[in-house]
């Protein structure tokens, strides 16, 4: 992963160069035209409703790197759920589900194995109603709007964007076309296109960086259901104290590209938190308009 991010970053983020003297509309919708092109076309692109994708994950985190699974499902216009599944130590197995339904927070984790006697603390959800929860679910349809950006060059209906031409990025390697859109609830993004394939390359922005905080507790004796509600109380105590994440800067790549129902999808992706590697997917399969279960993108 630190690889990849150094040749990407080599690539794109070395040496800017900005082309002025070129009308910004004509321009955006020529470039904007020429992406969906070679993503497949509007007409493959038009059929696109929904699509799931799952494969392994890397996440660096302060003292370790972790591996496990990560599922993306995906389903237009505001449907959006993300599953990670990783064992940050023995056989323990932390399975972690964001993301949103509407205007509903989708947010849960569960705990799979490591002994009857083992507890892994994971923040909970915000408070219902609060201020907390609001801004998570603007975080969340946020994340659903860059991936449908950047993936399909489309937004869903809850957060038109606006595009305009943002100039040419040039490096030794090679050169990017670039456009920034902009949206409700203050979104930014700005999007990279390849000059050769005109496919999106990199995705640049400022959010609240995906993060993992845990704590674990290990006892002798019988399981204790008590002691293990206590702790999950204390659990979500602590996340309802702690300050808001803060806001960083992201960039998303995107590369091996494969059709797949005449839709060209990335399914390698990694992303970057202030200059450092933070995560990798890599999918091994991507199914388009999967048939989801009705419970998909229900609260849990």
């Amino acid at each position: 992963m630190q690889q990849l991010f150094i040749a990407f970053v080599s690539l794109f983020m070395t040496v800017l160069s900005f082309v002025a003297g070129i009308s910004g509309d004509a321009r955006t919708t020529e470039l904007l035209a020429q992406a969906r092109a070679a993503l497949g076309g509007e007409s493959k692109l038009a059929k696109v409703q929904g699509f799931t994708a799952t494969g392994t994950l890397m996440r660096a985190l302060p003292d370790r790197t972790l591996t496990g699974e990560v599922t993306l499902d995906l389903q237009f216009p505001d449907k959006m759920l993300r599953t990670d599944s990783v064992s940050p130590m023995g056989d323990a197995t932390i399975v972690t589900e964001t993301g949103i339904n509407g205007d509903k927070l989708l947010r849960n984790s569960r705990t799979i194995g490591g002994g009857p006697n083992m507890i892994i603390r994971m923040p909970g959800p915000p408070p219902a109603g609060s201020d907390a929860e609001a801004q998570a679910v603007r975080n969340s349809r946020a994340e659903l709007t860059r991936l449908s950006l950047a993936l399909l060059l489309t937004a869903p209906p809850s957060t038109p964007l606006e595009f305009s031409y943002g100039g040419e990025a040039e490096a030794d390697d090679g050169k990017a076309d670039v456009l920034d859109a902009k949206g409700p609830n203050n979104f930014v993004a700005r999007l990279f296109l390849d000059k050769k394939t005109h496919r999106p390359l990199m995705l640049v922005y400022k959010g609240v960086a995906q993060g993992m905080v845990m704590r674990t507790q290990t006892s002798e004796g019988p399981r204790d259901p008590v002691r293990m509600e206590r702790a999950a109380e204390r659990a979500a105590h602590d996340a309802a104290a702690a300050p808001p994440p803060p806001i960083v800067d992201i960039n998303m790549f995107f590369d091996d590209y494969e059709q797949v129902d005449g839709v060209w999808l990335p399914h390698h992706v990694t992303r970057s938190v202030d200059g450092k590697p933070t995560e990798e997917w890599t999918f091994k399969t991507i199914k388009v308009n999967p048939a989801f279960k009705p419970d998909t993108f229900s609260p849990r």
